[in-house]
């Protein structure tokens, strides 16, 4: 973990949150030596970059690229938002790495062209957006269902990978690294499935007779998944009205008078 001093160790001034992410300072020996995210980097040759800093252009050309030199695919997520806030924007991203960095970002980004294809062909590579969305409704549904004791580091790093499961890059180059949100109920079944699986492994489920095997499982939880289905609506008359309606009418009316009668007790 890099801070605005650099590197965290176990000699830096460190809150509660950052205690458990300090380095062992018998590592950096040298008090003299480099501590910044670039230093870093060329030192410890990370596959994973994250940014949550809200510094504007906080991952350069030159970070971004000694990233490249040491792993095929890096993984790099500039997650600060708002847009402006951003540690670099996918277009140079991309360009840095000849197209071959993951990119996801905190906020929605306009996909990127550039000659990363084959003999150089022009290609268009999505961005993904790294949305709690995502992955959210899929944790609650999964220790709702199979009523979890508590959600546990166990079952969220099982939402991860269900959720890493589903990659489009893993199938394609040019597709994103997350699936969107437009995909939130399959993905949401799949984190589900996962976050069960886990919390059976720690034994922290009070449902019975959940299924074991994946297949099954996954049919189970979307039985009881909630359909956003709404009846249709249809204006009519109240003369042509069902006794139903027209009982619905006048519950209706009677709740305008009351609330108009409100109205005029405040005026």
């Amino acid at each position: 973990m890099i801070d605005k001093p650099g590197l965290l160790t176990t000699s830096s001034d460190l809150d509660n949150g950052q205690k458990p992410f300090a380095k062992d300072a018998s590592d950096w020996s040298d008090n003299s030596e480099d501590r910044s995210l670039l230093s870093v980097i060329k030192k410890v040759h990370p596959n994973v970059l994250i940014g949550t800093s809200t510094v504007p252009g906080a991952f350069t050309e030159e970070i971004v690229k000694e990233m490249a030199a040491h792993t095929a695919r890096p993984v790099i997520l500039p997650l600060s938002n708002p847009t402006r806030l951003h540690e670099a924007v996918p277009q140079d991203i991309l360009q840095w790495t000849d197209g071959k960095a993951l990119v996801a970002t905190g906020s929605p980004f306009d996909p990127v062209k550039g000659p990363w294809g084959k003999d150089g062909k022009d290609v268009t590579i999505e961005v993904a957006e790294c949305n709690n969305s995502v992955v959210f409704p899929g944790i609650g549904l999964g220790a709702v269902l199979c009523r979890a004791k508590l959600l546990t580091d166990k079952m969220l790093v099982a939402a991860v990978r269900g959720v890493a499961d589903l990659s489009p890059a893993l199938e394609d180059d040019t597709a994103p690294l997350l699936p969107g949100v437009e995909n939130v109920r399959d993905v949401s079944v799949r984190v589900a499935r996962e976050v069960i699986k886990a919390a059976v492994e720690e034994n922290m489920v009070t449902e019975e007779g959940i299924p074991q095997d994946n297949e099954t499982l996954e049919e189970w939880i979307r039985e009881q998944m909630w359909e956003p289905v709404y009846r249709p609506l249809k204006r009519v008359e109240a003369a042509g009205a069902s006794r139903q309606a027209k009982a619905e009418l006048k519950v209706v009316g009677s709740l305008e008078i009351v609330m108009n009668k409100r109205e005029r007790v405040k005026e």
